[in-house]
């Protein structure tokens, strides 16, 4: 049977699947906000919660006197503070940023 022709179960229409690693970074981060219905901009709390970090190394990330300080991190609305307004982060940037950490074999 020919690889290209093959079908779900049950379904007799080829199959469009795409595994995530092989979709382009823009197909995954659509994809990731349309699975987990992500707003376009994450308060602290939810990012923490996307990347998986604890609450310390999500604060040494951003901090350049921390081993853990990462510079490729994105920048909060607004830059680094925000006055007393509470920070936020646009999605997109901290998917494209978890997806590289990922595929760079970092944690």
């Amino acid at each position: 049977m020919d690889a290209s022709k093959k079908t779900a179960p049950g379904s007799g229409a080829p199959s469009s699947f795409v595994p995530f690693g092989k979709q382009s970074e823009d197909e995954q981060i659509a994809q990731l906000i349309k699975l987990f219905d992500l707003d376009p901009v994450l308060r602290t709390t939810e990012v923490i919660a996307v990347t998986g970090d604890t609450r310390t190394d999500f604060y040494a990330r951003q901090d350049p006197t921390n081993a853990l300080f990462d510079p490729a991190y994105p920048e909060p609305i607004g830059g680094r503070r925000s006055g007393r307004a509470s920070r936020r982060y646009w999605t997109v940037d901290i998917l494209r940023w978890r997806i590289h950490q990922a595929t760079s074999g970092s944690r």
